[in-house]
């Protein structure tokens, strides 16, 4: 027979517990952050990673770099800001990450893949842009153009690089990078 002591210790944990997923889930973001090539979900992701930063100062591009507005679950952790440049894809963050946030396991596993958003997408509007189109390293494969006006982009070719997203001249950017399984 379980004594009244036991019950109430037993509730508080519960009690505790709940709390502490609740906060967890408020805080999360919802900006569309990119995270380094290697990383897995965002949840495992944000519990692997230390915020050591050695990723961000390892960068040969400066793509990456650490997440500042206040929120305790991501703050610090490292993100791709592809207003600053593009990604190399050299992978040397992978191999400076000493918490395992970033595998090279996961590149098989995950990839990025640009994804236009034509309501914001100058060329949509009749104005004459294929500025993403002639960034892309794997240009008539990942974005091809339609009619000599309109860019298509075809995920399945795409590098996930964001030279796209770093040459697109509209604020906000017309193209976004998301998170996708390999099939």
């Amino acid at each position: 027979m379980r004594g009244r002591r036991d019950f109430f210790k037993e509730l508080l944990g519960s009690v505790t517990k709940a709390a502490a997923e609740f906060a967890y889930e408020v805080s999360k973001t919802t900006e569309n952050l990119v995270r380094p090539p290697g990383s897995a979900d965002e949840d495992t992701f944000t519990a692997l990673c230390e915020k050591c930063g050695k990723c961000v100062e390892n960068c040969k591009t400066g793509v990456l770099e650490k997440y500042k507005k206040l929120n305790p679950i991501i703050l610090d952790t490292p993100f791709m800001n592809f207003d600053n440049n593009y990604c190399e894809q050299c992978y040397t963050c992978i191999e400076n990450c000493p918490s395992g946030a970033l595998k090279k396991e996961n590149l098989k596993k995950y990839r990025h893949v640009a994804k236009i958003l034509k309501d914001k997408c100058v060329a949509f509007k009749e104005m004459f842009c294929l500025t993403c189109y002639w960034s892309c390293p794997n240009i008539d494969k990942a974005i091809t153009i339609r009619d000599r006006s309109y860019p298509e982009f075809h995920p399945e070719e795409c590098k996930g690089c964001g030279r796209c997203i770093n040459a697109c001249p509209t604020e906000p950017k017309s193209i976004i990078m998301v998170k996708v399984k390999n099939e």
